[in-house]
């Protein structure tokens, strides 16, 4: 898998697998409707601003993304891979119940969790043990998976410096930059105007773009038809949706106009794509 995994609404299961990421270089990272992602980098390295902070990914770092995790795919080396469970809100919910508080705030403001030394064989480890009880389905996998889960992030709390406090606030320009993005998450499937969202920020066309070269380095418009290209790949591989149907889905008058859509910003045929994605042999 190159593409950026998606929960394709709020009501779907949980999520795992394997990813490069590829699909998304230069853009913010986006999982569709997870409430939390979990990534744990299996080889090769990566830099990824997180909450516009630059930080190096490397062998075994590991990643909790929250909804409102602002990140971003800068650079990627050709060997980089991750393992993924993305989670929906009713999964997320069960596992924080018998969290402290701490961890919240804690993993808010430090989303990149690097493991010592000494903790890197149980976290090998305990992978291992996840992906086993995500293979064997079992009449209580989804115990055991929410107590596996548990137990790591209490792993976590216990490395939390007691007197931590945490508390990272943002400024006015990144708070519209991330709230611009969260609504071409949300939105992108019925919208594909910078108007609309500059209108929905009450700001102008103008100072959208602005921002958006400043914190994501590129225009509004191509980080919304990136993103809406990424629904359709995911699409395309996931479901068998005629594309008559994904048409209608992402809000295209017809198949054709989809298709010259898909095929001007990927020189591929929607066909094309599907048969590689499927066939698990993405094209370069």
């Amino acid at each position: 898998m190159h593409h950026t995994p998606q929960l394709f609404s709020a009501q779907d299961g949980w999520l795992t697998g394997e990813t490069t990421l590829a699909d998304s270089m230069g853009m913010p990272l986006s999982f569709g409707h997870a409430y939390m992602t979990l990534m744990i980098c299996l080889s090769g390295h990566a830099l990824i601003s997180l909450n516009f902070k630059d930080q190096p990914v490397r062998p075994q770092d590991v990643l909790v993304l929250a909804e409102d995790t602002i990140a971003l795919l800068k650079k990627r080396s050709r060997g980089f891979k991750v393992f993924f469970l993305l989670m929906p809100k009713s999964l997320a919910s069960e596992v924080a119940y018998q969290l402290p508080n701490a961890l919240f705030v804690f993993l808010h403001d430090h989303p990149l969790c690097v493991p010592p030394q000494q903790d890197r064989a149980l976290l090998a480890a305990w992978l291992v043990q996840l992906r086993e009880i995500v293979r064997t389905r079992t009449l209580y996998q989804h115990i055991m998976l929410r107590n596996q889960l548990q137990n790591f992030f209490l792993r976590i709390a216990d490395e939390i410096p007691p007197e931590y406090q945490g508390g990272k606030t943002f400024s006015r320009k990144e708070q519209i930059s991330w709230r611009f993005w969260e609504r071409v998450g949300q939105q992108c499937r019925q919208h594909r105007e910078v108007k609309f969202y500059a209108d929905a920020l009450n700001i102008t066309p103008f100072y959208l773009s602005q921002l958006t070269k400043e914190f994501f380095n590129d225009s509004p418009k191509a980080l919304i038809d990136r993103q809406v290209v990424l629904e359709i790949k995911a699409l395309l591989s996931y479901s068998q949706l005629a594309m008559g149907q994904i048409a209608d889905q992402l809000n295209f008058g017809d198949p054709s106009y989809l298709c010259r859509y898909f095929k001007r910003h990927t020189g591929l045929s929607l066909s094309r794509y599907r048969q590689h994605a499927q066939g698990e042999r993405p094209p370069g």
